[in-house]
């Protein structure tokens, strides 16, 4: 909040001051405007002086001059000759207009309209020069601004969800340690008959299974981030993992399948196996108790998997952004579970490796359904 509030504030500045430079550049011009109006209009009496100077001394005469009068001094003119001496006159700064007044004709000197013109069209050139300077100085800072906010705020968050992972990762690896140690111990010190040692070694297991998937999870994302997986390129069964899958979750909870048989791919079956229990384990602990149900069928040239769950759901906005690495969805309600948020991320790199497509849409009445999309060897 602070930090959106400082760039606020930089953005209003920084329109503040090109507003307020490009005003006093536009006044600027205005000032400049109206001083050349003056020294033209200043600089038209030295030119009716110069006008009479010249006519007491016959300059314009000729054989069509004709008498008129300037400033109430009569003086013997030819237009054409005056019109051609204004034109060179101060680059035409002025010009003549003649005219009748009662029997008398008369000369009047006045700044010419092109003159005028010219100075208001330069006038307008600077000012919509300077109002787009402004508009697009303000624009390109902005969106520096915007960059430089948008990288705060990336490294931000992603320093944030950092800090949720290790605080994850730490939980994550406390619990089946801790869960580990206190069976071995009790094993150890206590006389328990035959069944509760076994059942006590066989969630022992568990829970080192549960720690062996989570250090596969974050070696694998390792890995997969800086580019240094090495995919392997084997012919392998996708129904015998789906399986595989369903047999080894049987037991946490109730799960219903669909496996269409004889479905076989060209991949890695290591990381989509890891990949596809990621996707069962999330509709495990975001589900509750509910059942979860997986699908697997030919569409085409493509395997397509489903893991569906009656869990809360994934909001619109999330959608795209649960695949990124680190990731936890902002609803509470789900926040709350465990996870590292590197599950998604590992399903999305992988599945694109193949050449596949993972998505996520509504489930009814309620819950998710992932989709994964991988390629089927063709059958010649």
């Amino acid at each position: 909040m602070r930090l959106r509030f400082f760039f606020f504030l930089i953005i209003i500045y920084v329109i503040a001051a090109f507003g307020w430079l490009t005003y006093s550049l536009v006044t600027f011009s205005h000032n400049e405007y109206t001083l050349k109006d003056q020294i033209l209009k200043a600089g038209m009496q030295a030119c009716v002086l110069r006008v009479i100077e010249m006519g007491k001394n016959d300059e314009f005469a000729t054989a069509n001059a004709e008498v008129y009068h300037l400033r109430q001094i009569e003086l013997n003119v030819d237009p054409d000759k005056l019109n051609r001496f204004l034109k060179s006159y101060n680059y035409g700064s002025y010009q003549a207009k003649f005219g009748v007044q009662g029997d008398l004709k008369t000369i009047d000197l006045v700044v010419a309209a092109e003159k005028t013109q010219e100075i208001k069209s330069e006038l307008d050139s600077k000012v919509r020069l300077y109002m787009f300077e402004a508009v697009l100085l303000t624009i390109l800072v902005g969106a520096g601004i915007y960059g430089v906010y948008s990288s705060v705020q990336m490294i931000y968050n992603l320093n944030k969800q950092q800090n949720n992972f290790l605080l994850s990762v730490t939980h994550e690896l406390k619990t089946p340690i801790a869960a580990m140690k206190l069976m071995l111990q009790t094993i150890r010190h206590r006389n328990l008959p035959d069944e509760k040692r076994n059942e006590l070694m066989d969630k022992a297991i568990e829970n080192s299974d549960r720690l062996n998937e989570l250090t596969e999870n974050m070696l694998t994302a390792m890995q997969i981030e800086n580019d240094r997986y090495m995919y392997a390129r084997d012919l392998f069964s996708v129904s015998d993992m789906m399986h595989s899958a369903e047999e080894h979750y049987r037991n946490q909870i109730p799960i219903s399948a669909e496996i269409e048989e004889n479905l076989e791919m060209v991949g890695d079956r290591f990381i989509l196996r890891i990949s596809l229990n990621n996707l069962i384990e999330n509709a495990i602990k975001y589900s509750g108790n509910q059942p979860i149900h997986i699908r697997l069928f030919a569409q085409k040239d493509k395997a397509v998997i489903e893991v569906c769950d009656e869990g809360p759901g994934v909001p619109e906005s999330e959608r795209k952004k649960i695949f990124k690495r680190f990731y936890r969805v902002e609803d509470e309600e789900i926040r709350d579970t465990k996870g590292t948020g590197l599950g998604l991320f590992i399903v999305k790199q992988s599945v694109e490796k193949h050449k596949g497509n993972v998505s996520v849409r509504p489930n009814s009445p309620k819950g998710s359904i992932f989709r994964i999309e991988l390629p089927l060897v063709k059958n010649e």
